[in-house]
C-alpha cells in the first residue's frame, strides 16, 4: 500500500510543462519534372541544393513516375 502511495505521489509532483508554438513556419514546395529520372532527380537534387544553401530546411526524397514522364517535390521552410 506504500509503495502504491508513493507511485501516486512521485506521479502528481511531477512537473507540468506547458509549450507554445515557436514562430510559424513558412512551407513552400516545387514540383520538379523530367523526362527521364536522372533527369528529374538532377533538377531536384540542385533544387534542394540551392534552398539548403540559402538556408532552409529542405525535403527531397526524389522523382517517381506519372504518366509519360518523372515528377517529385522539392519542400522547403523557414
Amino acid at each position: 500500500m506504500l509503495k502504491k502511495l508513493c507511485a501516486a505521489a512521485a506521479i502528481t509532483l511531477l512537473p507540468v510543462v506547458i509549450t507554445t508554438p515557436a514562430q510559424a513556419a513558412t512551407y513552400y514546395q516545387q514540383t520538379v519534372t523530367g523526362s527521364t529520372l536522372a533527369q528529374c532527380n538532377a533538377t531536384g537534387s540542385q533544387l534542394a541544393q540551392q534552398k539548403r544553401a540559402e538556408g532552409y530546411l529542405v525535403t527531397w526524397t526524389g522523382c517517381g513516375h506519372q504518366n509519360f514522364g518523372y515528377i517529385g517535390v522539392v519542400a522547403w521552410s523557414n
